[in-house]
Parts: C-alpha cells; structure tokens; sequence
C-alpha cells in the first residue's frame, strides 16, 4: 500500500511539474491558455443545465443530458496541436479581453469587433471574440431546431441539434469565468512590474470539477427566453469581468488550494451556477424562437 501510495505521489507531482512547464512555455511564446472549467467543469454545468429544461422544450432533448455534457467539452479539443490551423483559428472563440474595448459596448458583429481590433492596433487572436462565438452558436441552435420542428421525427437532425447545443454550453461557460473576459488571464503585473500569481487560470478552471458537483450547481436554476439574446449574452460577459479582481485576491490566500477551498466555494459556485445559466436560458431561447 505504501509503495503504491508513494507511486500516486510521485504521478501527481509530475503532473503539476508538467502541467507548470506548459503553462511558463507558453507565456514564453506568447501562447494564451484559454482552457475553461476544464471538461469535467463543462460537464457538470451542462448537467446542471439539462437537468432545469423546461417540459415545453422537446422530449428528446430533455432526455439528451448525458449526450449534451459529453459534447460540451468538444471546442477545447479544437485546440490540440496536432491541428495548427484549426487551434489558430479556435483560440480567440474562448475569450475577450475587455480592457481593449475601454468602456465600450460589445460589438454584435463578428467583423465589426475585427475592425476595431485594427483600429486599436490590437492583435485580433490574443483580443479574443467570445461573445460573438457564442452568438453564432446560438443561432446555428436557432436553426437546427427550426429544423426539428419541420420534421420532428428526423432522428438525424435531432443529432446534429444535440451537437450544436453541447458546443453552445461551452462558450457560454467559458463566458462564467472571469479570466476570460481580461488581459490578465494567468497572471497581472505586481509593484515591480513582474507578473505575479502566475498558474491561477488552471487552479480556478479545476475548482467546479473538484469541489462541486452538477445538483449544487443547478440548484435554482429556472430558463428564461428572450426574444433577443444578444444582450443577454453581453451582460453575462461584464458581469463576469467584475470578478477578475476578487479571484486575484481570493488566490492570494489560498482559496483556490487543495489547502483552503472553502475559501474559494462562493464564487466558483455563483460563476459555475451563472455559466449553467446563461447556457440554459440560450437554450431555451433557440427553442422558443425557432417557432418563427
């Protein structure tokens, strides 16, 4: 028992030395690390999600929940390097740093926010375009139950909706992570201009997997429509950034550790709670408005 005891030691250790050199490798090379809750967080919060549908939403997709989690985690797998282009071209769709915008709204169009990144002499991938991912998403949902509605019995596109609403929730609880709406994702400049609390970003994305679970999260969760979601979409996205500063100072003391993570416990359950909520209200929001 010792000798195993030692060997699940020794394993762990090399994983967080592992897991530390990747992340110091990539802020070496400029490389943004924008993985979310990780996939068991992305799940519990589409469980959590699934669980709260309303009974006027299909049945087969009520009955979709372990499909629905399952497809959840899918857009960080976009991001292996064993798909350059595709991993290019996937990064930005997980953030937005709104230090760029300076007080401005968020733009609706994709090429809009482009525009301006160029404008500001920002560099577009490390900008980020998460609120526009999560709009298309909705709206590739938007018409794949438009779809099922003209042919209720297809079980085929009643996949491919299963598909699409997994890949929704991840963007939307991407967004429920305050690291993701700031330039300061994994780290922030200290009083000696060096950047200080660097790794934060993997301990906040591991808390929802290791110290909740999906009923704690969808306790009080209730759907709601709305006939335009963009605004839905942007306030969720602010109001996550009011966070940014609370989980720097909620790391100083610990509160992300396997030490003191009951420290921590609020806010990552609020975050995760809002990540489920913005994903079931966009949901429920295709559902509704794809009766037009």
């Amino acid at each position: 028992m010792k000798s195993q005891t030692k060997a699940k030691r020794f394993l762990r250790r090399t994983f967080l030395a592992c897991l530390a050199c990747t992340l110091a490798l990539g802020a070496i090379l400029g490389v943004k690390y924008t993985g979310a809750w990780w996939a068991g967080g992305h799940r519990f919060c589409t469980l959590a999600a699934a669980s709260r549908l309303p009974q006027d939403m299909p049945e087969f997709f009520r009955a979709s929940a372990e499909a629905l989690a399952e497809m959840a985690p899918e857009p960080d797998n976009w991001k292996k390097a064993l798909a350059p282009h595709l991993r290019a071209a996937e990064q930005p769709e997980h953030f937005i740093d709104l230090e760029h915008l300076e007080g401005r709204p968020m733009f609706r169009d994709r090429y809009d926010l482009l525009k301006y990144y160029y404008f500001k002499n920002a560099d577009p991938a490390k900008a980020g375009f998460l609120p526009n991912a999560i709009l298309e998403g909705y709206e590739r949902l938007l018409l794949a139950f438009h779809d099922c509605r003209q042919h209720p019995h297809d079980h085929i596109l009643q996949q491919r909706l299963i598909v699409y609403a997994g890949w929704l929730a991840h963007y939307c609880q991407d967004a429920g992570m305050p690291l993701h709406t700031s330039k300061f994702y994994d780290g922030r400049p200290g009083a000696n201009g060096q950047v200080e609390q660097a790794g934060i970003h993997a301990k906040i994305d591991a808390y929802p997997q290791k110290y909740l679970t999906p009923a704690a999260i969808a306790e009080g969760l209730a759907a709601e429509a709305s006939a335009d979601v963009w605004p839905v979409i942007t306030r969720a996205v602010n109001e996550s950034h009011k966070y940014v500063d609370q989980c720097y100072e909620l790391d100083k003391q610990g509160a992300f550790n396997e030490t003191a993570p009951e420290k921590g416990r609020a806010l990552m359950l609020e975050r995760a709670r809002a990540s489920a909520k913005l994903t079931l209200d966009l949901w429920y929001s295709a559902w509704k408005n794809s009766a037009d």
